[in-house]
């Protein structure tokens, strides 16, 4: 039976069904600096674009090492390759995610993972 992974049964991925597993669109946010009358900083976030992912919650045993709760990442983002960087988050409807960790598992820039954690506004 073929892999809903790698399409086929020879476990050689087949990228036209990971695209078709992107199902949600997500916001990019960078961080903007402006200043205000008194010549202070203001940090906020503002939109750097949207992209199309595939976003995973991690099983609970993907969040624990030698056996306590580590929260390193609570979710797993898969996408196209695009600039992006740790110093960024991510937006999804009201959720907000921390960027903690990005690869780029296929070693040929077809698409990255990113390891993110659930944060507040």
């Amino acid at each position: 039976m073929p892999s809903l992974v790698t399409g086929n049964e020879n476990n050689i991925i087949d990228y036209d069904v990971m695209e078709t597993m992107y199902n949600h669109t997500l916001t990019l946010e960078v961080v903007t600096q402006t200043t205000d009358d008194q010549g202070g900083i203001t940090e906020a976030w503002a939109s750097a674009g949207t992209f199309e992912a595939r976003i995973s919650i991690l099983k609970a045993e993907e969040r624990m090492a030698q056996d306590k709760v580590t929260t390193f990442a609570t979710h797993r983002i898969y996408c196209e390759p695009m600039s992006v960087s740790t110093e960024n988050r991510i937006k999804w409807g009201d959720y907000y995610f921390q960027i903690k960790g990005i690869t780029n598992p296929s070693e040929d820039y077809h698409h990255l993972q990113m390891d993110v954690l659930e944060i507040d506004d």
